[in-house]
């Protein structure tokens, strides 16, 4: 008993290590193990919201910031990150975001395209962005309808495993006129 205890322990250090795929104990059938099961996890950038970018408000034209005519609000309230390791040292960042869409007094119904920038900067004062990207995420909106939630799932941005960045984002409705 003994014996069979210490090959199986012997066998789970080996494949810990990388020294095994296949683990034989108690005299089963071998068990496949992947060697992802034992990397250590990939460190993320941090997610900082850009200042004053989470809520967007649509008014008819001509009519900003009358509430009779607000046509919808949208908001970011969640996100999170997770990263995974790529061949020449790189992290693959996956991005989730997602808000609600409500409609105003004045919404008719319909589509609405929220602007979402999202941006990696490195570290440092007065960096410029890395990578910098709007995604349009399409809501759809029915006239006299409740709030819709909006989630976006992004894995476009890859990053080095030894830079120091950080991922802005927020609503960006480009130039007020």
């Amino acid at each position: 008993m003994k014996t069979i205890l210490g090959l199986g322990i012997s066998a789970t250090v080996l494949a810990a290590c990388g020294g095994a795929e296949k683990i034989i104990a108690g005299g089963q059938e071998p068990i496949e193990i992947s060697p992802e099961t034992f990397a250590p996890p990939v460190p993320c950038p941090p997610m900082q919201l850009q200042s004053n970018t989470y809520l967007i408000r649509k008014y008819q034209r001509g009519k900003e910031n009358e509430q009779d005519h607000l046509l919808y609000q949208a908001t970011v309230e969640d996100w999170a990150n997770t990263c995974t390791a790529e061949a020449g040292n790189q992290r693959r960042i996956k991005m989730g975001f997602s808000g609600d869409v409500t409609p105003g007094p004045a919404w008719k119904g319909g589509d609405v395209v929220l602007p979402l920038r999202v941006a990696i900067i490195p570290g440092g004062p007065d960096a410029k962005p890395l990578e910098s990207e709007i995604f349009k995420v399409p809501v759809s909106l029915p006239a006299g309808s409740a709030t819709e939630k909006w989630t976006l799932i992004d894995s476009k941005f890859a990053v080095a495993q030894s830079d120091s960045v950080k991922i802005v984002f927020g609503f960006d409705e480009g130039r007020r006129r």
